[in-house]
């Protein structure tokens, strides 16, 4: 229940208190605000804090009446329910009051049921007031933020469509004489610390501050936010405010910065595009923002880019890798060759450090068409390659350097080929793992080259190979080294005969095994027993 403030004004203080003690406060969820006894003091209160919801005021007071009482708190526009109380000789002060749109009032002596009776009333129509009020709001809301999104999803459109002649939406006034697009680019110092949430509140302040910066100064002004925290904002002005519109985009990348300051956590970067004077070209300074934007790898996060200052190609659908680097790339997959890989990566982007006069946006396309080629090379494209896919993209976004793009692409990429060539080397070398396991545990029994390549899957021949190839030595080879190290084993910790031992590890003929183990060892299992008893 909401709860309503309720003011007690009478020059008798002990009616006040009475007037206060008849009241059922809980029951209508009224609290007492103040019992005063002249108007003046009432006055300053209701000036110095917030004004009461009700006020129980008697007619005649000294220095300031009810009634003079009424009319002032009008002036001040204070929305207040009153409850005038007066005897019977100032009826016609009550009739008076009723002018002031006073609907209560009460004779003296005070009767409790009367006065409870108008208190639920009025708290009827506060909550009615009140909830009309809430309405409202949440109407008016409603209706920002439906034009918020008129506003973004027509930017959007603006962006994303080729050919666009003129302003189609009545809702969006884009009929200035001027038109600017910037990119606002915030990027994570550390993006494996990325925060979605804290991502939210930072695109919504920035969002903030470029309104209340530009609402005196541009007719409208449009702003969304595309992935990898860009934030593009387009907006419309006259001519003459050239220079104080450039003036508000530094204000703009100054507020951003001092705000950021509190999160430690990101840079931020303002590409400026060119002013247009067609509504069909101003996409074109949305896209020069973000070229701009692009080359801060090269000028430096923190600042303002200005895309006159940068030389630009403008064909969005130019491809940056070329063919001869996509067959390096070809190669370094094939021999899964992680070091050929990171030294490819550090030779492509050697021209940009070499040449200042190129266009640096070409290094994040570059970086795009590298991974893209890069996972491509897989025949399976599973959910979670697709999804490292984009979010290694995503990661190239926010490296500001040229230097921690390279070293991106090359922990990332190379660290995945790394770890693809440990799957398949560890992949072939389990079929040898299992078989070693079984020799292991079966070493007492009959076995065959034959039934241990049918146990892991493998035809014989091959598994022969591979075995060797891993190990060193052929299956029969492994087989006896397991089998004499496990008798030298028995031999020096248990009693058994050399008989029992023989048969304990796969030999039933006992000078067989005598044999075999002399050959292997040098001396014969009697004499290896005493010396090592």
């Amino acid at each position: 229940m909401k709860k309503y403030r309720v003011l007690i004004i009478d020059d008798e203080m002990k009616i006040g208190l009475l007037i206060k003690k008849l009241i059922h406060w809980d029951e209508f969820g009224l609290e007492c605000m103040d019992v005063l006894d002249n108007g003046e003091i009432a006055l300053k209160s209701i000036k110095n804090e917030n004004p009461p919801d009700i006020v129980i005021t008697d007619i005649r007071m000294p220095k300031i009446n009810g009634l003079e009482f009424i009319a002032m708190t009008r002036d001040l526009g204070c929305n207040i329910k009153f409850i005038v109380i007066s005897g019977y000789k100032e009826f016609e002060y009550a009739h008076q009051a009723m002018q002031y749109g006073v609907e209560y009032y009460l004779l003296k002596p005070i009767n409790e049921l009367e006065l409870n009776k108008d208190l639920k009333k009025i708290r009827d129509e506060l909550d009615t007031q009140w909830k009309r009020e809430v309405e409202n709001k949440a109407l008016q809301e409603v209706v920002s933020e439906s034009r918020h999104i008129i506003k973004r999803d027509f930017l959007k459109n603006i962006i994303e469509t080729e050919n666009i002649t003129e302003p189609t939406d009545s809702k969006v006034n884009l009929y200035g004489e001027i038109y600017r697009g910037i990119d606002i680019k915030l990027d994570y110092i550390d993006y494996l610390k990325r925060d979605e949430k804290q991502e939210a509140f930072m695109v919504s302040r920035v969002e903030e501050i470029v309104e209340q910066t530009l609402e005196n100064e541009a007719e409208e002004v449009l702003i969304c936010k595309k992935e990898n925290l860009h934030i593009y904002c387009l907006f419309n002005y006259e001519v003459n405010k050239s220079k104080k519109i450039k003036n508000c985009i530094n204000k703009i990348l100054s507020d951003i910065k001092e705000y950021l300051l509190g999160f430690e956590q990101c840079e931020v970067t303002i590409g400026v595009g060119t002013e247009k004077s067609e509504f069909g070209k101003i996409r074109f300074s949305i896209k020069e923002a973000n070229k701009a934007i692009g080359n801060r790898i090269k000028q430096g996060v923190g600042r303002l880019i200005y895309s006159e200052t940068i030389k630009m190609d403008n064909r969005s659908d130019k491809a940056i890798l070329t063919s001869i680097e996509k067959d390096n790339i070809k190669k370094c997959l094939e021999s899964y060759s992680a070091e050929d890989l990171e030294m490819l990566i550090n030779s492509m982007y050697s021209k940009y450090s070499m040449n200042e006069e190129r266009d640096f946006s070409e290094c994040y396309i570059k970086a795009e068409e590298i991974i893209d080629y890069f996972f491509d090379q897989f025949e399976v494209q599973k959910d979670e390659i697709r999804k490292l896919r984009k979010d290694m993209q995503a990661g190239c976004q926010h490296c500001y350097t040229l230097y921690k793009l390279k070293k991106y692409l090359q922990q990332n990429l190379g660290g995945y080929l790394r770890e693809s060539r440990e799957s398949i080397q560890e992949e072939s070398t389990k079929p040898i793992r299992q078989a070693r396991k079984y020799i292991e545990e079966h070493y007492n029994e009959k076995i065959v080259l034959e039934d241990i390549a049918k146990l892991v899957d493998l035809n014989p021949v091959y598994f022969s190979v591979l075995f060797k190839k891993e190990c060193g030595i052929n299956v029969s080879t492994y087989l006896l080294k397991v089998r004499m190290e496990k008798a030298k084993e028995l031999l020096q910790n248990t009693n058994d005969t050399i008989a029992a031992i023989g048969e304990n590890v796969g030999y039933r003929d006992t000078r067989y095994f005598s044999q075999t183990f002399t050959k292997y060892v040098g001396i014969k299992p009697m004499l290896y027993r005493k010396l090592h008893s």
